[in-house]
């Protein structure tokens, strides 16, 4: 779409649920005045937000006064739990940003200057810049290099000087300089002559912080850098010697309430009187908060890619003033290839141009975000022999978005996010990487709560798509359907093939499981408890009229204690005969199986199955089960389940586990999710 139909051209995007942003920013302001205050050699605090495109950056930035104004004192953290003289100093602090200047600084402008004897000096390019900004920003033409520099040089106070006389602001007014898109310093560093470390190396990052350094120190200005890059990296760095003290801006995702408040408070320009987007979108049979429900399982709550969708949306309307959104119809309109297009249009070259080395570790941020693995800030992966990457940092570089999560101990991890909007043009620079492709189509295909509820998640996951691969690709190859062959008559004569949609048709019913009500899921029985833990539902078939219904009881054992006899035959009975009472008694040539694959058996389930696995087919009792016609009950032995998963992986996932509902990369361990990612490669 052309420029005229850039989301700002279209509705007043109001900024919502940045409340944790904003009180992260101001008590790093807070610091940085008392440091000042004190009078003694400091370290300056940055509030640093390195984010990819569309994370709020720019929009926080620049709304950041206004959202302080509209908090009042909730936006100064800590004002309860201090005595009344600091109350006072607080309060005073906090009064004087609410007056504040801003001055907005794309370093995208950034480039060498003259005079020519600093043409490469990257202090005199930063300074010029602040001056044509700050030009721009009053609707004046920038000054001429040669005569700011004579009247400034590289002098902090004289360039504070200037900046307040073009903005005509008094000098104890606070003036907040917001510089945005530092990550140029990724190209831009070779136009300039930087310092080089004891081993020669240059780190632009440390330069520029540099410079802001020496800027704090002059009275009332203060900073907040915000920009693509690899913000981990540069804290590091930035740490190492000393310039600054870095604090991350979250601007976490936005979730469901935040994204209704988001429609009822923004207006379109588009429409008569600039109604609210909830007013123009949505009508008594299609509620805000069911829009808002679909635009946060689309674009993940990601503020960019949910205003371009919002803007989809209206311009849409607007030529279609009778047009009635619902679920379906937005469906349809979003999945149209020129809306996604439009809505992900910044990420394309990047997407689509993955080397070998990110398309394989794209995997294992995939299993990362499908399973919802936490992450520590400090994990790092190994993207070659001689060198690692932050995690933090990968997901940037990977174009794809982190989700902050505060734990109950007060810890903050990271989450992967991958938004569906973005699924198919990864899958365009993937080609013939079906590993890559299974485990998008099957984050695609779920809510963004799926799995998030499951102590099996990230078993199940491994299940189900490693029943894909050893099935759909190659089942005369696959030990699992050798042991199968092995233990059923009817599987080994009825030479199964299975469905391309097979593990995504299978990780939906395990979401099927536990969000249907009973009355609706006829085909599995009434009871709410069927598929708590269990996984469900692969079809084989011959032809039409030999077909297989496959079910796999999946249960993660982490403890001493095994899946007793009683857990196994509540899981038949719930599974096999609803399926036959339901659907085989119609199908007389149709078979139903159901596997019991657990971590860990009970000692007495394990004797009596001598330590092997077992197949009960039809009439066959099992205590006071008798399996029904055309069925069939599968227990595999732990021996045959280690085989089929890896022991290595089984021991890691059981450690992980034993403590914690939902451990993080570090509990399971970056190797171990490596490990899954090559033993899924290897049955491709």
């Amino acid at each position: 779409m052309s420029s005229e139909f850039q989301p700002e051209t279209v509705y007043d995007m109001v900024v919502v649920d940045r409340e944790q942003d904003v009180g992260v920013v101001t008590k790093q302001l807070f610091q940085l005045y008392t440091l000042r205050k004190l009078g003694i050699p400091f370290k300056p605090v940055i509030p640093f937000g390195p984010h990819l495109f569309g994370s709020g950056k720019t929009k926080f930035v620049k709304s950041y006064l206004e959202l302080v104004n509209n908090m009042g004192e909730s936006a100064l953290i800590g004002l309860d739990y201090v005595g009344e003289s600091e109350k006072a100093n607080r309060r005073g602090f906090l009064e004087k940003l609410k007056r504040a200047s801003l001055l907005y600084v794309d370093l995208r402008g950034l480039k060498p200057t003259v005079p020519i004897e600093l043409f490469r000096n990257l202090e005199w390019a930063v300074y010029y810049r602040m001056i044509e900004a700050c030009c721009t920003s009053v609707g004046q033409e920038p000054e001429d290099e040669e005569v700011v520099f004579k009247e400034c040089r590289t002098r902090p106070y004289k360039l504070v000087r200037k900046l307040r006389s073009i903005l005509n602001i008094p000098s104890d007014q606070y003036l907040l300089v917001a510089f945005d898109e530092v990550g140029v310093f990724d190209t831009k560093a070779t136009f300039f002559e930087l310092e080089k470390n004891d081993k020669g190396v240059v780190r632009p990052y440390n330069d520029f912080f540099g410079i802001i350094s020496q800027l704090c120190e002059e009275p009332d200005l203060f900073f907040i850098v915000v920009g693509k890059s690899e913000g981990l990296n540069i804290y590091n760095y930035v740490a190492s010697v000393s310039r600054v003290q870095l604090v991350f801006i979250p601007l976490s995702p936005l979730e469901k309430h935040s994204i209704v408040e988001h429609l009822e408070k923004s207006s379109s320009f588009l429409f008569p009187g600039s109604p609210k987007v909830s007013e123009i979108l949505c009508h008594k049979d299609f509620s805000t908060s069911e829009l808002a429900e679909l635009l946060l399982e689309l674009t993940g709550g990601v503020p960019g890619l949910l205003v371009r969708a919002i803007s989809y949306l209206l311009l849409y309307k607007s030529s279609n003033n009778n047009f009635l959104l619902s679920k379906e119809t937005f469906l349809i309109i979003m999945n149209s290839f020129l809306v996604t297009n439009y809505c992900v249009a910044p990420f394309l070259p990047r997407l689509i141009s993955l080397s070998e080395q990110r398309k394989r570790l794209l995997r294992m941020l995939t299993l990362l975000s499908l399973y919802r693995i936490r992450f520590d800030f400090d994990e790092t992966v190994q993207i070659s022999s001689n060198s690692d990457v932050f995690l933090f940092d990968l997901v940037t570089d990977m174009c794809l978005y982190r989700r902050l999560v505060i734990e109950p101990d007060r810890n903050e991890r990271c989450e992967v996010l991958i938004p569906k909007l973005l699924i198919e043009y990864i899958d365009q620079g993937l080609k013939d990487d079906r590993l890559e492709w299974l485990l998008l189509q099957t984050l695609k295909s779920q809510s963004v709560e799926f799995f998030y509820e499951s102590k099996c998640r990230i078993l199940e996951g491994l299940i189900a798509t490693l029943f894909y691969l050893h099935f759909s690709r190659r089942p005369t190859n696959s030990s699992m359907f050798s042991t199968l062959g092995q233990l059923s008559r009817v599987w080994n004569e009825m030479n199964l093939q299975f469905s391309s949609e097979s593990a995504a048709y299978y990780m939906k019913s395990i979401h099927y499981t536990r969000t249907v009500s009973g009355t609706e899921r006829m085909t599995f029985g009434s009871n709410d408890e069927w598929g708590k833990d269990s996984g469900r539902n692969l079809h084989g078939r011959t032809n039409e009229k030999n077909l297989m219904i496959v079910g796999i009881a999946c249960k993660g054992r982490w403890s001493r204690d095994g899946i007793r006899w009683n857990e196994i035959l509540e899981e038949a009975h719930k599974f096999l005969k609803p399926v036959h009472d339901q659907v085989l008694t119609s199908h007389p040539t149709w078979h139903c199986m159901l596997i019991i694959l657990s971590t860990k058996l009970a000692t007495n389930v394990s004797e009596d199955l001598n330590y092997s696995s077992r197949c009960y087919s039809s009439g066959d009792s099992v205590e006071d089960f008798v399996i029904p016609h055309n069925c069939e009950l599968v227990i595999l032995s732990e021996a045959d389940v280690e085989n089929f998963i890896g022991k290595d992986i089984l021991s890691n996932l059981r450690n992980a586990f034993k403590s914690v509902d939902n451990p993080h990369s570090r509990n399971i361990g970056i190797s171990t999710l490596q490990e899954i990612v090559l033993s899924l490669s290897k049955n491709i």
